[in-house]
């Protein structure tokens, strides 16, 4: 049986030997690897990281002290004669998982959402007290009708494989610059959490929280409808990625391009806020009696400077307690001949 000594002699002559060490390395890689980000300096991080583990492994394994061979070799360590092999196997076996990129996007998305609505709020919300920034240990708010409960996953848990689940008591954005979120556990314990921690599915519950209690402000205006009627129940053709199913960019400019489903015409697109805008300015365009008109109300055969302020004021609450899809309905009622 050999000693620690004659083992050790024989690792560094085997280490030694590129095309050995090389296929010694190989055997550590996985047979595929799934990136979370494909540019450039994303995969030259990723490389970069493999060659350090497998290399530090070898190391453990072999018992092998890189840095004094690289002493005793004019600064040259035997790994980095390898390492652009190395590097092209690793490059070799990437796979693209498209899912798990959009999964990915979309994840970044959610996060950032909730990114500013915690620095809108002087970075820091709570969510379990009704405390719209004081932080709830030191707080005495009642507490809202509802809370997220999310599942994190953190690989420094011993038990259920990283994964736990807990209650969101706050955000906040620490010194560092770090969004975190303070949960309380499935024991009782508080504790303090990155928010990249959180499973996909708990994102979108916190930013519906968000978004139910007035955090993160509705953003429906900025959709697209149709420019004839304001329909959402449109279509356009567009340049798509048959793998990911990700939107790449419009075909072109041409009304021909776009389809209503209401409208059954190709018709031009605007934003609802534009077409907000038309159907209110339409409304403050009429006259007292027309207003009154289409509001139903008794209408009076005596006018007067007063009374038809009075009914504008009344036709004006009738018509702002409409809905964006009431308004609608009155306005193509009224607009047939536009």
């Amino acid at each position: 049986m050999k000693s620690d000594k004659e083992t050790t002699t024989d690792n560094k002559a085997f280490l030694q030997n590129s095309n050995d060490l090389f296929e010694k390395m190989t055997a550590y890689m996985p047979r595929c690897y799934f990136p979370t980000a494909l540019g450039k300096d994303a995969l030259l991080e990723f490389t970069g990281k493999e060659f350090r583990r497998v290399r530090d492994i070898i190391c453990r394994e072999c018992r092998f002290d890189e840095t004094g061979c690289i002493e005793r070799n004019a600064g040259v360590s035997p790994f980095e004669l390898v390492r652009d092999l190395f590097e092209q196997e690793v490059h070799r076996r990437i796979r693209k998982d498209y899912t798990q990129l959009s999964v990915i996007s979309i994840r970044e998305s959610l996060i950032e959402k909730i990114r500013r609505a915690v620095k809108k709020e002087n970075n820091i919300i709570g969510t379990f007290y009704q405390n719209r920034g004081a932080h709830y240990r030191d707080a005495e708010f009642p507490e809202y009708d509802t809370s997220p409960i999310v599942v994190i996953h953190n690989s420094e848990f011993y038990g259920y494989g990283g994964y736990e689940s807990a209650t969101v008591y706050e955000f906040f954005i620490d010194k560092a610059d770090r969004l975190l979120c303070t949960l309380n556990g499935e024991a009782g314990e508080d504790f303090d959490e990155p928010v990249e921690h959180v499973q996909i599915e708990g994102l979108f519950e916190i930013v519906h929280w968000l978004e139910e209690y007035g955090f993160i402000p509705d953003d429906a205006d900025g959709i697209t409808v149709c420019d004839e009627c304001g329909s959402t129940d449109i279509q356009t053709q567009a340049w798509v990625d048959p793998n990911t199913r990700l939107f790449i960019g419009a075909t072109g400019i041409d009304r021909d391009d776009n389809w209503c489903d209401e409208c059954e015409e190709h018709l031009p697109f605007c934003s609802r806020k534009e077409f907000k805008e038309r159907m209110q300015n339409w409304w403050e365009g009429l006259e007292s009696s027309e207003m009154e008109r289409i509001a139903g109300l008794p209408q009076s055969q005596t006018s007067s400077a007063n009374r038809s302020r009075k009914v504008t004021e009344t036709c004006n609450k009738w018509w702002n307690g409409k809905s964006y899809d009431e308004k609608r309905v009155i306005w193509k009622e009224h607009n047939n001949d536009e």
